[in-house]
């Protein structure tokens, strides 16, 4: 690249340290993809087939609550913090805390009190699971200290503290409830009620290590920020296109899933199912990533300063291509033996496996694009490819899934990914062409047709 040479050591230090926390994030990954795939082993060996069934529905249901009433607070947040500790607007971002951790955590009792008082009528007639119940109930008492663990995280991933942040959000329940069943725990209500004790103790150690840090908290005198140095909107303002983003993401993964259940065998839902878990996992690299640049972006965006977000941009980039994009040929390649190792019967799914992976592929190419529209105050603008990605997953769902079933469910999959990720590159290439990724798929002159004028500061 051109700008190479003229980086400055501050540049390169951004560059380096971010490189350097991808290997301990994926250290960290590497526990939690580990930590998962021996809980749900031994939930479905130990537990029998209506216990393991009410678990695994119940804990789906937790996290699906847990992200609406998050309301893109998390996301929301890693801006907020990242982005006034860089120009020293200390009490901005300790206003902003306490103003996103009161918002989840309301929303969220709310919810959690719904779900408890309406888990029979969830289990008479929607679910139409006898003794499902009780084990809603516990699920309920989940919602609550899972969601501000996962806001309380965002805050750790602002004050850069990525690698401690995602063990605690993402691997730390899973290795909470392998201890629960250690201790010899059989039932659905037991691990639930071990989640529930995961989300409460990871938000405790999340407080106890925010408060070492309180000095960077405090109020801070002022005229600290530069006057030249635009202001950030509300909290809600930014978190609430994130909000929509989140649940929509949230649908896309679950959607072809669930009309492939509609007009197929439980075999093929299964073996499905399997394929499409073990392409998430290049997504699960891909988010990683992500969240270590998430707060170097936003200070850096914040700070006007082009060439450390370019640089961070391409960095992220790159690491994704090699890294992502080299496990999603792999899985091309060898979907079959992936398939096979998992148990016999499932390499019917190679096709579809193959298929997933290389939408995964697409989006390993402009890794982390989404991340920086949301964290570059375009949270609209991702809001709107977030819905186009919807609107195309459902219509393809509705109109192959039917007839080509499983090869069907996987195009739904795979068409609104690689759209996403390529309307993000093309995005940031058109509203910020001085930090924009390398190669778009399709000519940035048609990216005015979809996300408007360029903005004038940009221009």
């Amino acid at each position: 690249m051109t700008d190479a040479a003229n980086q400055s050591p501050k540049t390169h230090g951004q560059v380096f340290g971010m490189v350097h926390r991808a290997g301990g994030a994926l250290l960290v990954r590497g526990v939690e993809v580990g930590g998962k795939f021996i809980l749900y082993f031994a939930a479905a060996r130990l537990l029998g087939g209506e216990q393991s069934g009410f678990f695994f529905l119940c804990l789906t249901w937790a996290h699906v609550l847990s992200t609406i009433t998050r309301m893109g607070l998390d996301r929301a947040l890693i801006r907020h913090v990242s982005a006034e500790l860089a120009v020293n607007e200390e009490g901005r971002a300790a206003r902003d805390i306490r103003l996103g951790v009161a918002y989840s955590g309301l929303l969220s009792l709310g919810v959690a009190v719904f779900g408890w008082l309406g888990a029979s009528l969830l289990e008479t007639h929607v679910f139409s699971m006898p003794g499902l119940a009780p084990v809603l109930r516990v699920a309920a008492l989940g919602i609550l200290p899972q969601t501000l663990n996962v806001v309380l995280c965002a805050v750790l991933v602002g004050m850069g503290r990525s690698i401690i942040s995602q063990f605690l959000q993402n691997a730390w329940w899973p290795m909470v409830l392998l201890g629960v069943i250690a201790t010899g725990s059989r039932t659905a209500s037991e691990l639930l009620a071990g989640f529930a004790a995961a989300g409460l103790s990871g938000s405790l150690f999340c407080l106890i290590l925010i408060a070492r840090e309180r000095q960077r908290l405090r109020q801070d005198p002022a005229g600290n920020e530069d006057e030249g140095t635009p202001k950030l909107p509300p909290l809600l303002t930014t978190a609430l296109p994130l909000a929509v983003v989140e649940v929509v993401q949230v649908s896309i993964s679950n959607l072809p899933v669930l009309i492939l259940g509609v007009f197929a065998g439980p075999t093929m839902v299964a073996a499905f199912s399997v394929a499409n878990r073990i392409t998430q996992l290049v997504w699960v690299v891909l988010i990683s990533f992500g969240t270590i640049a998430a707060p170097r972006i936003g200070a850096a965006h914040r700070l006007q300063d082009h060439k450390t977000l370019k640089s961070i941009n391409r960095t992220l980039q790159a690491l994704g291509a090699a890294v992502g994009g080299s496990a999603a040929v792999l899985m091309v390649l060898l979907a079959p033996y992936l398939l096979h190792v998992v148990g016999s019967g499932y390499e019917i799914a190679a096709a579809a496996l193959a298929v997933m992976a290389l939408g995964q592929f697409l989006n390993a190419l402009f890794t982390g694009q989404d991340v920086v529209l949301a964290m570059t105050g375009h949270g609209r603008i991702l809001q709107r490819i977030n819905l186009m990605q919807f609107v195309v997953c459902c219509v393809i769902g509705a109109l192959l899934i039917p007839h080509m079933q499983m090869m069907g469910a996987a195009i739904a999959s795979a068409v609104p990914l690689a759209m996403g990720c390529t309307a993000s590159s093309m995005a940031v290439a058109w509203l910020l062409p001085r930090s924009a990724p390398v190669g778009p798929l399709l000519p940035v002159r048609y990216a005015r047709i979809l996300f408007g004028p360029r903005p004038a500061a940009e221009q």
